[in-house]
Protein backbone atom coordinates (compact mmCIF):
# COMPACT_ATOMS: atom_id res chain seq x y z
CA UNK A 1 0.00 0.00 0.00
CA UNK A 2 1.29 3.24 -0.54
CA UNK A 3 -0.35 6.51 0.94
CA UNK A 4 0.69 10.23 1.39
CA UNK A 5 -0.56 13.12 2.91
CA UNK A 6 -0.32 16.59 0.40
CA UNK A 7 -1.25 19.88 2.77
CA UNK A 8 -3.65 22.28 0.56
CA UNK A 9 -3.58 24.60 3.40
CA UNK A 10 -3.55 25.29 7.01
CA UNK A 11 -7.04 23.51 7.02
CA UNK A 12 -7.38 21.60 4.22
CA UNK A 13 -5.60 18.08 2.61
CA UNK A 14 -5.61 15.33 0.25
CA UNK A 15 -4.96 11.88 1.25
CA UNK A 16 -3.52 10.37 -1.67
CA UNK A 17 -3.81 6.53 -1.15
CA UNK A 18 -2.95 3.06 -3.59
CA UNK A 19 -4.46 -0.11 -2.42
CA UNK A 20 -1.73 -2.22 -4.38
CA UNK A 21 -2.91 -6.38 -5.87
CA UNK A 22 -0.91 -7.38 -3.36
CA UNK A 23 -2.91 -5.59 -0.23
CA UNK A 24 -6.83 -7.65 -1.35
CA UNK A 25 -6.15 -10.59 -3.57
CA UNK A 26 -5.62 -13.22 -0.82
CA UNK A 27 -8.31 -11.59 1.08
CA UNK A 28 -10.68 -11.88 -2.69
CA UNK A 29 -9.56 -15.93 -3.31
CA UNK A 30 -10.81 -16.11 0.08
CA UNK A 31 -13.86 -14.38 -0.10
CA UNK A 32 -14.61 -16.42 -3.13
CA UNK A 33 -14.14 -19.54 -1.51
CA UNK A 34 -16.61 -18.98 0.98
CA UNK A 35 -18.91 -18.06 -1.55
CA UNK A 36 -18.09 -21.32 -3.32
CA UNK A 37 -19.05 -23.53 -0.11
CA UNK A 38 -22.31 -21.05 0.55
CA UNK A 39 -24.08 -21.34 -2.34
CA UNK A 40 -25.89 -23.65 -4.90
CA UNK A 41 -26.18 -23.01 -8.33
CA UNK A 42 -28.73 -24.80 -10.51
CA UNK A 43 -26.49 -28.04 -12.02
CA UNK A 44 -24.39 -28.17 -9.00
CA UNK A 45 -24.18 -29.79 -5.53
CA UNK A 46 -23.81 -27.39 -2.51
CA UNK A 47 -19.95 -26.43 -2.01
CA UNK A 48 -19.08 -28.12 -5.84
CA UNK A 49 -19.44 -25.36 -8.31
CA UNK A 50 -16.72 -24.25 -10.10
CA UNK A 51 -14.88 -21.47 -8.45
CA UNK A 52 -14.54 -19.80 -12.29
CA UNK A 53 -18.28 -19.53 -12.20
CA UNK A 54 -18.38 -18.65 -8.67
CA UNK A 55 -16.60 -15.68 -10.10
CA UNK A 56 -18.43 -15.08 -13.10
CA UNK A 57 -21.52 -14.42 -11.25
CA UNK A 58 -20.25 -12.86 -8.03
CA UNK A 59 -16.67 -11.99 -8.44
CA UNK A 60 -17.23 -8.08 -8.94
CA UNK A 61 -19.28 -7.26 -6.26
CA UNK A 62 -16.89 -9.18 -3.78
CA UNK A 63 -13.81 -7.71 -5.35
CA UNK A 64 -15.72 -4.28 -4.58
CA UNK A 65 -16.50 -4.89 -1.37
CA UNK A 66 -12.79 -6.66 -0.15
CA UNK A 67 -11.38 -3.51 -2.22
CA UNK A 68 -13.56 -1.41 0.11
CA UNK A 69 -13.18 -2.65 3.13
CA UNK A 70 -9.19 -3.08 2.98
CA UNK A 71 -9.82 0.46 1.90
CA UNK A 72 -11.31 1.79 5.33
CA UNK A 73 -8.95 -0.61 6.93
CA UNK A 74 -5.93 1.10 5.77
CA UNK A 75 -7.17 4.94 5.95
CA UNK A 76 -8.57 4.37 9.80
CA UNK A 77 -5.42 3.06 10.12
CA UNK A 78 -3.11 5.85 9.01
CA UNK A 79 -5.31 8.92 10.75
CA UNK A 80 -4.94 6.64 14.02
CA UNK A 81 -1.12 6.56 13.19
CA UNK A 82 -0.85 10.12 12.13
CA UNK A 83 -2.75 11.12 14.93
CA UNK A 84 -4.43 13.46 12.53
CA UNK A 85 -6.82 15.99 14.23
CA UNK A 86 -9.78 16.06 11.41
CA UNK A 87 -13.22 17.62 11.58
CA UNK A 88 -15.98 15.43 10.07
CA UNK A 89 -14.41 12.71 8.34
CA UNK A 90 -12.54 11.78 5.02
CA UNK A 91 -14.91 12.31 1.94
CA UNK A 92 -13.96 11.58 -2.16
CA UNK A 93 -11.97 14.29 -3.74
CA UNK A 94 -14.70 15.62 -6.17
CA UNK A 95 -11.95 14.43 -9.18
CA UNK A 96 -12.00 10.64 -7.68
CA UNK A 97 -12.78 8.28 -10.84
CA UNK A 98 -15.28 5.58 -10.47
CA UNK A 99 -13.76 1.94 -9.75
CA UNK A 100 -13.14 -0.12 -12.91
CA UNK A 101 -13.15 -3.66 -11.70
CA UNK A 102 -12.42 -6.96 -13.86
CA UNK A 103 -12.09 -9.99 -11.88
CA UNK A 104 -9.54 -11.98 -14.84
CA UNK A 105 -6.70 -8.77 -14.31
CA UNK A 106 -6.34 -7.84 -10.78
CA UNK A 107 -4.74 -4.34 -10.86
CA UNK A 108 -3.62 -1.36 -8.83
CA UNK A 109 -6.67 1.02 -7.65
CA UNK A 110 -5.71 4.70 -6.80
CA UNK A 111 -8.09 6.89 -4.29
CA UNK A 112 -8.13 10.38 -3.29
CA UNK A 113 -10.05 11.97 0.09
CA UNK A 114 -10.24 15.27 0.86
CA UNK A 115 -9.74 16.03 5.02
CA UNK A 116 -10.57 19.31 6.99
CA UNK A 117 -7.94 19.89 9.26
CA UNK A 118 -9.32 21.68 13.00
CA UNK A 119 -7.43 24.23 13.34
CA UNK A 120 -4.91 24.84 16.25
CA UNK A 121 -6.16 27.21 19.18
CA UNK A 122 -4.76 28.82 22.27
CA UNK A 123 -8.32 29.32 24.48
CA UNK A 124 -8.77 32.81 25.44
CA UNK A 125 -11.14 34.41 28.23
CA UNK A 126 -10.33 31.54 31.08
CA UNK A 127 -7.69 33.46 33.61
CA UNK A 128 -8.42 35.45 36.75
CA UNK A 129 -8.37 38.22 34.65
CA UNK A 130 -11.33 37.65 32.57
CA UNK A 131 -15.04 37.83 34.93
CA UNK A 132 -18.42 36.83 35.01
CA UNK A 133 -21.32 37.72 36.63
CA UNK A 134 -22.51 35.20 39.26
CA UNK A 135 -26.40 35.75 40.20
CA UNK A 136 -27.29 35.33 43.72
CA UNK A 137 -30.74 35.04 44.15
CA UNK A 138 -32.84 36.04 46.61
CA UNK A 139 -35.70 33.81 47.38
CA UNK A 140 -38.69 35.30 49.46
CA UNK A 141 -40.52 33.60 52.28
CA UNK A 142 -44.11 34.14 50.54
CA UNK A 143 -42.07 31.82 48.35
CA UNK A 144 -41.42 28.96 50.48
CA UNK A 145 -44.90 29.03 51.90
CA UNK A 146 -46.21 28.19 48.53
CA UNK A 147 -43.86 25.35 48.33
CA UNK A 148 -45.16 24.41 51.36
CA UNK A 149 -49.00 24.42 50.93
CA UNK A 150 -48.37 22.99 47.64
CA UNK A 151 -46.44 19.91 49.85
CA UNK A 152 -49.72 20.19 51.74
CA UNK A 153 -52.54 20.03 49.00
CA UNK A 154 -50.57 17.28 47.78
CA UNK A 155 -51.13 15.09 50.63
CA UNK A 156 -54.20 16.23 52.06
CA UNK A 157 -57.51 14.86 51.76
CA UNK A 158 -60.52 16.13 49.59
CA UNK A 159 -63.64 17.07 51.13
CA UNK A 160 -66.96 18.88 49.08
CA UNK A 161 -68.11 22.05 50.92
CA UNK A 162 -71.42 23.31 49.58
CA UNK A 163 -70.58 27.15 49.14
CA UNK A 164 -67.86 30.05 48.73
CA UNK A 165 -66.02 28.39 45.46
CA UNK A 166 -62.31 29.37 45.25
CA UNK A 167 -60.02 29.01 42.20
CA UNK A 168 -58.62 25.86 43.03
CA UNK A 169 -62.03 24.11 43.04
CA UNK A 170 -63.00 21.43 41.08
CA UNK A 171 -66.92 21.86 39.99
CA UNK A 172 -69.13 19.53 39.16
CA UNK A 173 -71.68 21.62 36.37
CA UNK A 174 -74.98 20.02 35.25
CA UNK A 175 -75.09 22.63 31.78
CA UNK A 176 -78.58 22.60 29.61
CA UNK A 177 -78.77 24.12 26.33
CA UNK A 178 -80.44 27.76 26.22
CA UNK A 179 -82.87 29.19 23.74
CA UNK A 180 -82.63 32.71 24.17
CA UNK A 181 -82.90 33.55 27.71
CA UNK A 182 -85.02 30.55 28.54
CA UNK A 183 -84.14 26.63 28.81
CA UNK A 184 -84.76 25.13 24.92
CA UNK A 185 -87.35 22.49 24.66
CA UNK A 186 -85.88 19.36 24.24
CA UNK A 187 -82.25 21.00 23.92
CA UNK A 188 -78.93 18.92 24.47
CA UNK A 189 -78.21 18.04 27.91
CA UNK A 190 -75.07 17.50 29.61
CA UNK A 191 -72.42 17.64 32.10
CA UNK A 192 -68.43 17.91 33.35
CA UNK A 193 -66.36 18.71 35.78
CA UNK A 194 -63.60 22.03 35.50
CA UNK A 195 -61.40 23.32 38.22
CA UNK A 196 -62.05 26.77 38.67
CA UNK A 197 -58.86 27.95 37.61
CA UNK A 198 -59.51 26.38 34.02
CA UNK A 199 -62.42 28.59 33.00
CA UNK A 200 -61.67 31.74 30.10
CA UNK A 201 -64.34 33.58 30.43
CA UNK A 202 -63.73 36.28 33.06
CA UNK A 203 -67.54 37.25 33.87
CA UNK A 204 -68.43 33.30 34.31
CA UNK A 205 -65.31 33.08 36.28
CA UNK A 206 -66.55 35.86 38.53
CA UNK A 207 -69.71 34.55 39.25
CA UNK A 208 -68.31 31.17 40.19
CA UNK A 209 -66.05 32.65 42.89
CA UNK A 210 -67.94 32.47 45.84
CA UNK A 211 -70.74 30.20 44.39
CA UNK A 212 -72.70 27.79 45.92
CA UNK A 213 -74.14 24.53 45.03
CA UNK A 214 -77.46 25.28 43.22
CA UNK A 215 -76.57 28.63 42.03
CA UNK A 216 -76.58 28.94 38.14
CA UNK A 217 -75.17 30.99 35.51
CA UNK A 218 -75.31 31.48 31.82
CA UNK A 219 -72.74 31.17 29.25
CA UNK A 220 -70.58 29.74 26.20
CA UNK A 221 -69.57 26.49 26.23
CA UNK A 222 -66.98 27.37 23.28
CA UNK A 223 -65.56 29.86 25.58
CA UNK A 224 -65.63 28.77 28.88
CA UNK A 225 -62.91 26.50 29.13
CA UNK A 226 -59.35 28.49 27.99
CA UNK A 227 -56.95 26.68 25.31
CA UNK A 228 -59.24 24.50 24.22
CA UNK A 229 -60.54 23.67 20.28
CA UNK A 230 -63.65 22.62 19.21
CA UNK A 231 -62.88 18.91 19.40
CA UNK A 232 -62.70 19.18 22.63
CA UNK A 233 -65.70 21.14 23.45
CA UNK A 234 -67.87 18.52 21.76
CA UNK A 235 -65.75 15.49 23.21
CA UNK A 236 -65.53 16.26 27.02
CA UNK A 237 -67.85 19.18 27.40
CA UNK A 238 -70.81 18.26 25.21
CA UNK A 239 -70.24 14.34 25.58
CA UNK A 240 -70.79 13.43 21.92
CA UNK A 241 -69.21 10.45 20.35
CA UNK A 242 -66.44 11.00 17.78
CA UNK A 243 -68.36 11.61 14.40
CA UNK A 244 -72.05 12.46 15.73
CA UNK A 245 -73.52 15.29 14.10
CA UNK A 246 -76.12 17.10 16.59
CA UNK A 247 -77.17 21.11 15.92
CA UNK A 248 -76.25 22.30 19.23
CA UNK A 249 -75.93 26.02 20.28
CA UNK A 250 -73.37 27.81 22.03
CA UNK A 251 -75.36 29.22 24.62
CA UNK A 252 -76.18 27.29 27.68
CA UNK A 253 -77.22 27.50 31.52
CA UNK A 254 -75.16 26.26 34.09
CA UNK A 255 -75.75 24.49 37.56
CA UNK A 256 -73.11 23.65 40.09
CA UNK A 257 -74.01 20.32 41.30
CA UNK A 258 -70.73 19.47 43.44
CA UNK A 259 -67.85 21.39 45.18
CA UNK A 260 -64.58 18.89 45.52
CA UNK A 261 -61.88 20.87 47.39
CA UNK A 262 -58.58 19.44 48.37
CA UNK A 263 -58.25 20.54 52.03
CA UNK A 264 -54.33 20.97 52.78
CA UNK A 265 -52.52 18.53 55.23
CA UNK A 266 -52.29 18.93 58.78
CA UNK A 267 -48.71 20.34 60.18
CA UNK A 268 -48.27 17.02 61.81
CA UNK A 269 -45.76 14.34 61.70
CA UNK A 270 -47.58 12.34 59.46
CA UNK A 271 -47.60 15.31 57.17
CA UNK A 272 -43.96 15.59 57.81
CA UNK A 273 -42.99 11.63 56.98
CA UNK A 274 -45.00 11.57 53.94
CA UNK A 275 -43.61 14.94 52.01
CA UNK A 276 -39.72 14.48 53.69
CA UNK A 277 -39.49 10.68 54.83
CA UNK A 278 -39.24 9.62 57.90
CA UNK A 279 -38.20 11.42 61.03
CA UNK A 280 -36.50 13.84 58.57
CA UNK A 281 -38.56 16.64 59.63
CA UNK A 282 -40.40 17.14 62.37
CA UNK A 283 -42.24 20.90 62.47
CA UNK A 284 -43.26 23.62 60.60
CA UNK A 285 -39.50 25.41 61.02
CA UNK A 286 -37.84 22.58 59.88
CA UNK A 287 -40.42 21.90 56.45
CA UNK A 288 -39.57 25.58 56.19
CA UNK A 289 -35.78 25.06 56.07
CA UNK A 290 -35.85 21.53 54.52
CA UNK A 291 -37.98 23.83 51.16
CA UNK A 292 -35.59 26.65 51.51
CA UNK A 293 -32.43 24.16 50.93
CA UNK A 294 -34.01 22.69 47.76
CA UNK A 295 -35.16 25.63 46.24
CA UNK A 296 -31.19 26.88 46.85
CA UNK A 297 -30.04 23.49 45.20
CA UNK A 298 -32.88 23.85 42.47
CA UNK A 299 -32.07 27.83 41.30
CA UNK A 300 -28.01 26.99 42.36
CA UNK A 301 -27.92 25.04 39.47
CA UNK A 302 -30.06 26.69 37.06
CA UNK A 303 -27.80 29.62 38.12
CA UNK A 304 -25.26 28.02 37.22
CA UNK A 305 -26.28 26.80 33.81
CA UNK A 306 -26.98 30.43 33.42
CA UNK A 307 -23.66 31.56 33.91
CA UNK A 308 -22.38 28.35 31.84
CA UNK A 309 -24.36 30.28 29.17
CA UNK A 310 -22.35 33.54 29.43
CA UNK A 311 -19.03 31.86 29.30
CA UNK A 312 -19.93 29.77 26.58
CA UNK A 313 -21.19 33.00 24.34
CA UNK A 314 -18.16 34.89 26.08
CA UNK A 315 -15.68 32.24 24.99
CA UNK A 316 -17.31 31.65 21.71
CA UNK A 317 -17.01 35.20 20.97
CA UNK A 318 -13.44 35.69 21.86
CA UNK A 319 -12.00 32.84 20.14
CA UNK A 320 -12.71 33.16 16.39
CA UNK A 321 -11.17 30.46 14.15
CA UNK A 322 -10.93 29.78 10.52
CA UNK A 323 -12.70 26.19 9.46
CA UNK A 324 -12.26 24.40 6.01
CA UNK A 325 -15.68 25.98 5.50
CA UNK A 326 -16.46 24.69 1.62
CA UNK A 327 -15.00 21.08 2.79
CA UNK A 328 -17.62 20.64 6.08
CA UNK A 329 -20.43 22.27 3.93
CA UNK A 330 -19.00 19.12 1.28
CA UNK A 331 -19.30 16.62 4.41
CA UNK A 332 -23.01 17.93 5.75
CA UNK A 333 -23.75 17.62 1.76
CA UNK A 334 -22.52 13.71 1.77
CA UNK A 335 -24.18 13.20 4.48
CA UNK A 336 -27.21 14.39 4.15
CA UNK A 337 -27.76 13.73 0.83
CA UNK A 338 -31.54 14.70 0.37
CA UNK A 339 -30.78 18.08 2.06
CA UNK A 340 -30.67 20.66 -0.57
CA UNK A 341 -27.05 22.64 -0.66
CA UNK A 342 -29.09 25.83 -0.04
CA UNK A 343 -30.47 24.44 3.14
CA UNK A 344 -26.95 23.45 4.17
CA UNK A 345 -25.55 27.02 3.23
CA UNK A 346 -29.18 28.65 5.30
CA UNK A 347 -27.91 26.32 8.69
CA UNK A 348 -24.38 26.32 7.96
CA UNK A 349 -23.93 29.28 10.77
CA UNK A 350 -25.49 27.31 13.37
CA UNK A 351 -23.39 24.19 12.56
CA UNK A 352 -20.51 26.35 12.71
CA UNK A 353 -20.85 27.93 16.09
CA UNK A 354 -21.55 24.51 17.51
CA UNK A 355 -18.10 23.59 15.94
CA UNK A 356 -16.38 26.32 17.27
CA UNK A 357 -17.75 25.90 20.73
CA UNK A 358 -16.35 21.59 20.32
CA UNK A 359 -13.09 22.74 19.41
CA UNK A 360 -13.40 24.86 22.23
CA UNK A 361 -14.40 22.68 25.05
CA UNK A 362 -12.18 19.57 24.01
CA UNK A 363 -9.34 22.04 24.18
CA UNK A 364 -10.12 23.15 27.83
CA UNK A 365 -10.80 19.94 28.45
CA UNK A 366 -7.25 18.45 27.53
CA UNK A 367 -5.54 21.57 29.10
CA UNK A 368 -7.27 21.19 32.07
CA UNK A 369 -7.16 17.31 32.18
CA UNK A 370 -10.89 16.95 32.64
CA UNK A 371 -12.13 13.22 32.15
CA UNK A 372 -15.24 11.71 33.90
CA UNK A 373 -14.97 8.02 35.13
CA UNK A 374 -17.38 5.36 35.12
CA UNK A 375 -17.80 5.80 38.35
CA UNK A 376 -18.49 9.43 38.49
CA UNK A 377 -21.26 9.10 35.41
CA UNK A 378 -22.95 6.13 37.31
CA UNK A 379 -22.75 9.05 39.93
CA UNK A 380 -24.20 11.70 38.16
CA UNK A 381 -27.04 9.17 36.61
CA UNK A 382 -28.20 8.24 40.32
CA UNK A 383 -28.33 12.02 41.10
CA UNK A 384 -30.40 12.45 38.11
CA UNK A 385 -32.67 10.13 38.90
CA UNK A 386 -33.03 10.70 42.70
CA UNK A 387 -33.67 14.47 41.97
CA UNK A 388 -36.64 13.03 39.31
CA UNK A 389 -38.33 10.75 41.97
CA UNK A 390 -38.20 13.33 45.18
CA UNK A 391 -40.56 15.57 42.67
CA UNK A 392 -43.23 12.80 43.39
CA UNK A 393 -42.25 12.09 47.35
CA UNK A 394 -40.03 9.10 46.22
CA UNK A 395 -37.15 8.73 48.72
CA UNK A 396 -37.30 5.00 49.77
CA UNK A 397 -36.42 2.78 46.66
CA UNK A 398 -34.08 0.67 45.28
CA UNK A 399 -32.21 2.74 42.73
CA UNK A 400 -29.48 0.73 41.76
CA UNK A 401 -32.16 -1.11 38.80
CA UNK A 402 -33.14 2.10 37.64
CA UNK A 403 -29.33 3.04 37.08
CA UNK A 404 -28.42 -0.13 35.33
CA UNK A 405 -31.48 -0.07 32.96
CA UNK A 406 -30.30 3.64 32.11
CA UNK A 407 -27.25 3.17 31.66
CA UNK A 408 -27.80 0.07 29.17
CA UNK A 409 -29.28 2.50 26.71
CA UNK A 410 -26.61 4.29 24.48
CA UNK A 411 -27.74 7.66 23.46
CA UNK A 412 -28.96 8.04 27.17
CA UNK A 413 -25.29 7.09 28.10
CA UNK A 414 -24.09 9.50 25.01
CA UNK A 415 -26.10 12.33 26.35
CA UNK A 416 -25.14 11.86 30.32
CA UNK A 417 -21.48 11.77 29.42
CA UNK A 418 -21.86 14.80 27.41
CA UNK A 419 -23.72 16.74 30.36
CA UNK A 420 -20.82 15.15 32.99
CA UNK A 421 -18.66 16.40 30.93
CA UNK A 422 -19.33 19.79 30.19
CA UNK A 423 -20.87 20.36 34.32
CA UNK A 424 -16.87 19.30 35.06
CA UNK A 425 -15.44 21.56 32.54
CA UNK A 426 -17.37 24.39 33.46
CA UNK A 427 -16.80 23.36 37.11
CA UNK A 428 -12.78 23.69 36.24
CA UNK A 429 -13.21 27.18 34.48
CA UNK A 430 -15.09 28.32 37.68
CA UNK A 431 -11.71 27.86 39.57
CA UNK A 432 -9.94 29.73 37.20
CA UNK A 433 -11.53 32.93 36.51
CA UNK A 434 -13.11 35.91 38.25
CA UNK A 435 -16.62 36.11 39.28
CA UNK A 436 -18.70 38.80 40.06
CA UNK A 437 -21.84 38.40 42.34
CA UNK A 438 -24.99 40.32 41.52
CA UNK A 439 -27.93 40.06 43.99
CA UNK A 440 -31.53 39.27 41.48
CA UNK A 441 -34.76 38.76 42.18
CA UNK A 442 -36.19 35.47 41.86
CA UNK A 443 -38.55 37.22 39.33
CA UNK A 444 -36.22 38.51 37.54
CA UNK A 445 -33.82 35.44 37.38
CA UNK A 446 -36.92 33.39 36.07
CA UNK A 447 -36.96 36.02 33.57
CA UNK A 448 -33.45 35.71 32.39
CA UNK A 449 -33.29 31.75 32.31
CA UNK A 450 -37.02 32.29 29.95
CA UNK A 451 -35.25 34.43 27.72
CA UNK A 452 -32.03 32.37 27.23
CA UNK A 453 -34.11 29.05 26.44
CA UNK A 454 -36.37 31.30 23.83
CA UNK A 455 -32.83 32.51 21.97
CA UNK A 456 -31.71 28.86 22.17
CA UNK A 457 -34.81 27.21 20.87
CA UNK A 458 -34.32 29.73 18.17
CA UNK A 459 -31.26 28.85 16.82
Amino acid sequence: MKIEKQHLDDLNAVIKLTIEKSDYEDSFNTELKNYKNKVQLKGFRKGKTPLSSIKKMYGKSVLLDVVNKTLQEKLSGYLVEEKLDILGNPIPSTDQEQMDVDVKDLKDFNFSFDIGLAPKIEVKGVSESDEYVEYDIQIPDDLIQEELDIRRKRFGKQVNPDKDIVEEDLVLIKATELDGSSIKDKGHETGFSMMVSRIGDEDVKKKVLGAKVGDSFDFDIYTIEKDVDEVHVKKYLLNLDEGEEKEIGNNFKGEIEKITRVELADLDQEFFDNAYGKDKVTSEEEAKTAIREELNEFYSKQQKSLVYRGIMDALIEQNQMELPDEFLKRWLNSNNPDVKPEDIDKEYNSFEKNLRWSLIKSKLAKDHNVEVSPEELRESVKKKIMSYMAQYGQTDFDIEPMINNYLGNREQVEKEYEEAMAEKLFDEIYKKVSLKPEKISIEDFRDKVQSINKEINQQ
